[in-house]
C-alpha cells in the first residue's frame, strides 16, 4: 500500500468517526449505519471495510476522541499565556473544537446498550490525567494552591463529571455541558486557591 492509499484510509476512517460523533449528537445511541453512509453518501460497504461492527466504531471514536483531547491538552500546557491555575482549569475541562457541541450527557446512555465502551470511555477519563496531576502537584509546590492530595481533587472532579453525565437535574438547566464543567471547575480552583 502506498503512503497515499493509507492517507487516504486514514481520512475516510476520520470521516466516519466524525459521523459516529455527528449522529450521536444528533440521535443518541438510536443511530443505524445506514445514517452514517446516508450523512457521508458512502455505502454501508465502505464502513465495513474500515470497521468490522459497531462495537469496533464504537471503540475507535472513543480512542480518536481522546487523541483529539490528548492534541487539545498539548496546546493548553505550552501556552505561555495561562498561568498554572488556568492550564489546570483548562486541562480539567479540555474538549476539542470539533466537541463543543456533543451533549456528553448522551454518553451515560452507553451503560446500558454498550456497557463495554461506557467503561472504556470511563477508564480513558480515570486514566487520562498525566499532565494535569504534573500541574496540580507543581502548584502545590509553588503554594499556588492548598495542598490537597491530588487523588482527592481527581475524585471530586471524576465524580462531578460522572453526576452532570447521568443526572436529570442537569437537563432541566439552561446551560450547555460545556459550560457547566466551566462552572464546576471554577468553584473547585477557587475551592483550592490559597
Amino acid at each position: 500500500m502506498s503512503d497515499k492509499e493509507g492517507l487516504h484510509l486514514e481520512e475516510t476512517r476520520q470521516m466516519i468517526m466524525d459521523a459516529v460523533i455527528n449522529q450521536f449528537n444528533q440521535k443518541g445511541m438510536k443511530f443505524t449505519m445506514d445514517d452514517i453512509s446516508k450523512e457521508l453518501h458512502i455505502s454501508k460497504k465502505t464502513i465495513y471495510k474500515e470497521f468490522n461492527d459497531k462495537d469496533e466504531l464504537f471503540f475507535a471514536t472513543v480512542d480518536y476522541g481522546f487523541s483529539a483531547i490528548k492534541k487539545k491538552e498539548a496546546e493548553i500546557v505550552s501556552d505561555d499565556s495561562l498561568d498554572l491555575v488556568d492550564k489546570i482549569s483548562k486541562l480539567i475541562v479540555c474538549l476539542p473544537d470539533n466537541y463543543k457541541n456533543i451533549d456528553f450527557r448522551r454518553v451515560y446512555q452507553l451503560k446500558e446498550k454498550y456497557p463495554k465502551v461506557y467503561m472504556k470511555v470511563a477508564e480513558r477519563i480515570e486514566s487520562d490525567w498525566g499532565e494535569t496531576e504534573k500541574l496540580l502537584n507543581k502548584a502545590i509546590e509553588k503554594g499556588v494552591i492548598k495542598n490537597v492530595p491530588v487523588p482527592l481533587i481527581k475524585l471530586m472532579v471524576e465524580g462531578a463529571i460522572e453526576k452532570f453525565l447521568s443526572s436529570e437535574e442537569f437537563s432541566r438547566t439552561d446551560l450547555s455541558y460545556e459550560e457547566s464543567l466551566n462552572k464546576m471547575i471554577d468553584i473547585i480552583i477557587n475551592g483550592l486557591k490559597i
